[in-house]
C-alpha cells in the first residue's frame, strides 16, 4: 500500500494532480492510501483582532472544506478511497511535517509551470516542499 499525500490548494493546478494520480492508480496494480491535505494561511493580525476565535476557526474549515471538495469528487468518481485533512500554517511547513509524521511515501502537487527563472523570483510552495521533504515530491503540470 502507497501512502500519498496530495495537496491540495482549490486551483486547476491542483486538480490536475488530482487526475494524475487517478490515472496512475487505475493503470497500477499497487493499492493507493490518499490523503487530500489542504493548509490555509493563518489570517492577518488585524483582521483576526475584529473577529473572534470561534469565527477565525470557521472561516479556516469553510474554505479548507471549498477547496478540497472538487478533489474529493473526482476521486469518489474513480473509487479512489482517500482522507481529508484541514490545517493553517505555512503550507509547505504544515505538508512536509504531516508527510514525515504519517509515514507518506510520495507527496503529489500541482506546480504552476513559472519555470526556473519565475520560480527564482517568485517563489512557490512547491518548490519550498521539495527542499523541506523527506519523501520524494512529483510536480505535476
Amino acid at each position: 500500500m502507497l501512502k500519498i499525500l496530495l495537496a491540495i490548494d482549490g486551483s486547476e493546478n491542483a486538480l490536475r494532480a488530482v487526475s494524475y494520480l487517478i490515472k496512475r492508480a487505475t493503470a497500477a496494480k499497487d493499492q493507493y492510501q490518499v490523503s487530500l491535505v489542504n493548509v490555509q494561511y493563518p489570517l492577518h493580525g488585524t483582521v483576526a483582532s475584529f473577529i473572534n476565535g470561534a469565527q477565525v476557526k470557521q472561516y479556516h474549515h469553510d474554505e479548507g472544506t471549498k477547496a478540497l471538495a472538487p478533489a474529493q469528487a473526482l476521486l469518489d468518481g474513480a473509487g479512489i478511497a482517500h482522507t481529508e485533512h484541514l490545517f493553517v500554517g505555512e503550507p509547505a511547513e504544515v505538508i512536509s511535517r504531516f508527510a514525515r509524521e504519517n509515514g507518506c511515501d510520495e507527496i503529489v502537487i500541482g506546480n504552476r509551470g513559472l519555470g526556473n527563472i519565475g520560480s527564482l523570483l517568485v517563489g512557490s510552495v512547491a518548490s519550498k516542499i521539495i527542499h523541506l521533504s523527506e519523501v520524494p515530491v512529483v510536480l505535476v503540470k
